[in-house]
C-alpha cells in the first residue's frame, strides 16, 4: 500500500487510523530489566515518548491499555495504584482492560481507580451482583463491554475481554464479588452491536495471550473459532511478545510486558468504500534510544521518593547465607516461620505452614532491607487458614510433590518417604501423625484459589463447608518484614 498505509489525511484514496497499545506495565515507570536479564529497558515514561512520536504522525490514533496497570511496583503500591490512574488520565488514554492483578488489592482499591479513571474500562465477560457491564453502579458504572470510537472519520468498535482464569488465583474477597463470564458469548454479543452500530472495524482488548495451543485462562484460538467479524485482537497477560500473527483472519499482536514493547497496529481503510483494505502491527523494543517523558517522570517523582524512602529502611540482618533452594531450604521455612508468627498474632493460630519460595536462591549475609523482600515475595497474596485432616493434607503434598519445579515446604511438620522418595505419612517430632487428627494450616490465597490449577486438590479440599477457610487480611510480604524486625538477626 506504501506511503498510504503509513500516512494520515487524503493519501491518494486511503486513511489510515493506528492503535496505539501498552499491556502489563504493573506499575512500571522507569526502565527494568527484561526475564532475559537485559537491564535498563521499558517502562512507561520511555513508551510515552514512542507514544508521543506515533501521535504526531498520525492524529487519527487511539491509545490503548490492555490491563495489569497496578500491581507490581513499589511507586505504584505506595499510592495503591491511583499514579497510574493519574498518569494515564494525562496521556488521555481511550480505553483500557482490566487485568487479573487490577483485583490483586482487593475491591476498595480497585474501585478507587475505577472511579478515578478518565477513561472507559472495557470489559464485558463480568458478573457482579448478577449485573452484567453497562449495568454496573457506582464506581463500576466506568466498566462497559465495549464503545464505538471515532477518528479519522470511521468508527472503530473496541471490545474489552478479561482472562477467565480469576477464581484460579484470586479468592472471592479479593476479587469483590466479580464472576468471569464465558468471554466467546461475550465477545459474540458485543461483536453483533457493533455491526449493528455501523462498525467500520472490529478491536477486540483481550487481557488474555495468544498461544500455540489455548489454555483455561487464555482461550484465544477458541474464541475466534466460534466469532467471526474481528479484525484485530490486541493481547496480554501472557507477558510475551508477540509483533504479529493471524488466526482465522484476526490479526494479532502483543506488547510483552513492563513497557519493554510498546505496539502501535495501522488500519487502512479506503475513503470512498469506507472498507477496511490493511492492517499492519509493528512493536518497538523501548531501549535508551528513547528518552524517559520528562513531564512522566515529574508528576511520579513524588510516589517514586516516598517508596523510596520505604525500600531503603532496614528489616534485619543476615549473618550467614541462607539458603533459599529446594523443599524445605532455610528461606522456606524462614517464611513459614514468620506467617506461623503473623497468624498467632492474629489470633488465628496454626499447626503448620504451606508455602515455598519464588527461585530467590541463596540470601548472602548482611543487611536486609524493605527493597529485599519486595524482591522475595513480589506479590501481595494474602495469608489464609484451613482447618483439614492429615489425610488430606497428605494428598495436598502429594499433588504439588508431582511438580519438579515446586519447592513448597511444610513447616514444622515433617514427611514420611517411602523407598521411592513420595510422601506416605505426616510427622511431628519424629512421630506419625493420626490420618483423621484435624490440623489448622496456612496458605497463601494464590495457592489456595489453585495456584493457576496446578493445585486444584488443594483448592477443592479447603473449599468444604468443613474446612472453616479463613481469608485473613495479612500479606505475605507485611508478615515476612514484621517477622524480620522482630528477629533483628537471621542467623
Amino acid at each position: 500500500m506504501g506511503a498510504s498505509a503509513v500516512g494520515f489525511g487524503k493519501t491518494g484514496t486511503t486513511r489510515t487510523v493506528s492503535l496505539i497499545h501498552t499491556t502489563d506495565l504493573h506499575g512500571h515507570i522507569r526502565p527494568t530489566m527484561t526475564y532475559d536479564g537485559h537491564k535498563s529497558i521499558g517502562g512507561l515514561a520511555r513508551c510515552v515518548t514512542k507514544i508521543r512520536q506515533w501521535k504526531r504522525e498520525n492524529p487519527n490514533s487511539l491509545l490503548l491499555d490492555l490491563g495489569d496497570v497496578f500491581q507490581g511496583t513499589p511507586e505504584s503500591h505506595v499510592s495503591g495504584g491511583n499514579l497510574m490512574m493519574r498518569l494515564f488520565n494525562h496521556l488521555h488514554y481511550d480505553a483500557w482492560t482490566l487485568g487479573n492483578h487490577d483485583f490483586d488489592w482487593g475491591p476498595g482499591v480497585l474501585e478507587s481507580n475505577l472511579a478515578l479513571s478518565s477513561s472507559p474500562v472495557l470489559t464485558g465477560n463480568l458478573e457482579l451482583a448478577g449485573r452484567r457491564p453497562g449495568m454496573f453502579e457506582g464506581a463500576w458504572k466506568k466498566v462497559r463491554p465495549w464503545m464505538m470510537k471515532e477518528t479519522g472519520g470511521f468508527k472503530i468498535a473496541l471490545i474489552g475481554l478479561v482472562t477467565p482464569g480469576l477464581p484460579y488465583w484470586l479468592t472471592p474477597e479479593t476479587l469483590g464479588g466479580v464472576v468471569p463470564t464465558d468471554p466467546s458469548e461475550s465477545l459474540s454479543r458485543s461483536v453483533a452491536e457493533a455491526k449493528d452500530a455501523g462498525a467500520d472495524a472490529i478491536v477486540v482488548m483481550g487481557h488474555m495471550g495468544w498461544r500455540q495451543e489455548d489454555d483455561f485462562a487464555n482461550p484465544v484460538n477458541e474464541m475466534f473459532s466460534k466469532v467471526r467479524g474481528v479484525d484485530v485482537y490486541l493481547g496480554g497477560h501472557t507477558h510475551q511478545h508477540q509483533p504479529s500473527s493471524n488466526v482465522n483472519g484476526v490479526l494479532i499482536t502483543q506488547a510483552g510486558y513492563y513497557g519493554i514493547h510498546c505496539g502501535k497496529v495501522d488500519l487502512v481503510f479506503d475513503q470512498d468504500s469506507r472498507k477496511l483494505v490493511a492492517k499492519t502491527a509493528v512493536t518497538e523494543w523501548m531501549d535508551d534510544r528513547f528518552a524517559e517523558d520528562p513531564l512522566i517522570l515529574e508528576m511520579a517523582l513524588p510516589d517514586i521518593r516516598k517508596s523510596s524512602e520505604q525500600l531503603a529502611r532496614k528489616v534485619g540482618t543476615v549473618t550467614q547465607a541462607i539458603d533459599g533452594s529446594g523443599r524445605g531450604s532455610r528461606l522456606a521455612r524462614l517464611f513459614c516461620e514468620c506467617f506461623s508468627v503473623a497468624l498467632k498474632n492474629n489470633r488465628t493460630p496454626v499447626d503448620g505452614v504451606f508455602h515455598g519460595t519464588f527461585g530467590t536462591g541463596e540470601l548472602p549475609p548482611g543487611d536486609i532491607t524493605v527493597a529485599d523482600c519486595w524482591k522475595l515475595l513480589p506479590y501481595e497474596n494474602l495469608l489464609i487458614t484451613a482447618n483439614i485432616t492429615a489425610a488430606r493434607l497428605l494428598e495436598i503434598v502429594i499433588e504439588d510433590w508431582k511438580n519438579p519445579a515446586s519447592d513448597r515446604t511444610l513447616w514444622p511438620l515433617e514427611l514420611a518417604l517411602d523407598a521411592e522418595n513420595s510422601p506416605v505419612a505426616l510427622k511431628r517430632g519424629g512421630k506419625i501423625i493420626p490420618a483423621h487428627e484435624a490440623l489448622v494450616i496456612g496458605f497463601n490465597s494464590y495457592d489456595g484459589q489453585s495456584a493457576g490449577r496446578t493445585l486444584t486438590r488443594l483448592r477443592d479440599i479447603i473449599s468444604q463447608p468443613t474446612a472453616g477457610r479463613l481469608t485473613t487480611n495479612i500479606d505475605t510480604r507485611s508478615a515476612l518484614i514484621d517477622g524480620l524486625l522482630a528477629l533483628k538477626e537471621i542467623p
